[in-house]
């Protein structure tokens, strides 16, 4: 396929740029484009892996399962530790080292699963610096698969990255990510990229019920800046009438200049989250651009939802769903009146604003006909010929990004409303 030929001049995968708002249009300029025919739905096949280990390698096999606690807590810093194809019952994995890597000995996230069985409140727990987890699966932890917060005090963490993970069956969030207690340290520049959340059937019963909830989401992270969430796809995180579903991505308790991008969510019961309720510490300046969201299911909420959040844009998404879901609310919700965010060129079923909030619309389009759309119930949110309402009638930005097959909005004589830009 064409992108990987692209991927493999960029070198490290999917591209991007880890500042919000620069020039180019938001990712790297260098990087090339999906035809139409080749299929973005976020599921890691268009995504090239990261190239091989350099520097020392610790290989384990799944023989080893019981020691990988004490080798990811003994790790050397400028480490690889690459684990074999097979499945690792496991504890709490507490990696506190920095500059180290665990990624699967074949880049098939499938081939490698660390599995917490239900026993271990979480799996891997990051408290350190330039980690790299790639390339593996994580599933069926008590809370997190993931859980990333700094050392009592300790630094930021910095420069995490996450990449080709499929994160599989949380009683809580699948990805966690706290400051510290003392709030006196955060996480700061992350990239979650090309990775898979997902819940299934069996995994559901699983979930923490709270009193009127439903304690279980995709990405759930408190005070993060400079993070970029890209090409990932999220499916079906909620529950079954139990309680409301936190988001598949959810940003909020403060932080800045983050960036939502190139997603596709299907049947989450709230979508992507920027900012919660009022007086919760306030996310600024953050992008959310060119996802693609759809649900079917009697649990969904809403699509994009934006609470007490100054700066953000909420740009080029299409966020659509199906007739007569008894708990929908909103397609892109938005809140409070810190929130005076820029809303231009969505596709949507409605925009909703309320509590005093001042967003500016633009070239948004509400009760979007599902006949404009190829499939999106399957993730293939490219437009159809029919689509004459969004083809060429958006409005430019310079922060528009690229679509979801990593095309900018150029195509015609204007740029396309929506998550895709349809070529000629």
């Amino acid at each position: 396929m064409r992108w990987l030929v692209v991927l493999a001049l960029v070198g490290v995968g999917c591209g991007g740029s880890a500042d919000a708002g620069d020039g180019d249009g938001g990712g790297n300029p260098d990087a090339g484009a999906l035809a139409d025919a080749e299929v973005f739905r976020g599921d890691g096949a268009t995504c090239f892996p990261l190239p091989a280990p350099t520097g020392a390698t610790v290989v384990v096999q799944p023989s080893q399962a019981a020691m990988l606690p004490s080798i990811v807590a003994r790790a050397a810093g400028d480490s690889t530790i690459v684990l074999m194809p097979g499945t690792y019952p496991v504890g709490r994995l507490n990696l506190q080292g920095s500059s180290v890597t665990i990624r699967s000995a074949n880049d098939d996230a499938a081939s490698v699963i660390l599995d917490g069985t239900y026993t271990t409140p979480e799996i891997l727990s990051i408290s350190g610096s330039d980690v790299t987890i790639a390339h593996i699966t994580l599933r069926r932890a008590v809370d997190h698969l993931i859980h990333v917060s700094p050392l009592d005090g300790g630094a930021d963490v910095r420069n995490l990255r996450l990449y080709g993970v499929t994160f599989e069956d949380a009683g809580e969030q699948f990805l966690k990510v706290n400051p510290n207690a003392a709030r006196s340290a955060t996480a700061v520049i992350g990239r979650v990229e090309c990775s898979q959340f997902r819940m299934t059937a069996s995994g559901r019963p699983n979930v923490e019920r709270t009193p009127g909830g439903c304690y279980t989401g995709g990405i759930d992270a408190h005070g993060v800046s400079y993070w970029t969430v890209t090409r990932n796809r999220f499916e079906g995180i909620y529950c079954a009438g139990e309680g409301l579903a936190e988001h598949a991505i959810h940003l909020w308790v403060g932080g800045s200049d983050n960036i939502i991008e190139q997603n596709v969510i299907i049947n989450c019961a709230r979508g992507i989250g920027v900012g919660l309720g009022q007086g919760t510490g306030q996310l600024q300046r953050t992008i959310v651009r060119n996802n693609g969201i759809w649900a079917d299911v009697p649990f969904f909420d809403t699509g994009i939802g934006i609470e007490d959040a100054p700066g953000t844009k909420v740009l080029h998404n299409t966020v659509v769903s199906a007739d007569g879901l008894t708990s929908f609310f909103a397609s892109i919700d938005l809140r409070f009146a810190a929130t005076d965010a820029e809303v231009r060129n969505n596709l949507a079923r409605t925009i909703r604003v309320r509590d005093g909030a001042s967003p500016t619309q633009i070239s948004n389009v509400s009760n979007t006909p599902l006949s404009w759309l190829v499939s999106p119930a399957t993730g293939d949110f490219h437009l159809t010929a029919a689509a004459t309402g969004a083809i060429d009638q958006g409005t430019g930005s310079s922060e528009s990004g690229f679509d979801l097959d990593y095309q900018l909005h150029n195509a015609g004589a204007g740029p396309d409303i929506g998550a895709d830009e349809r070529q000629p």
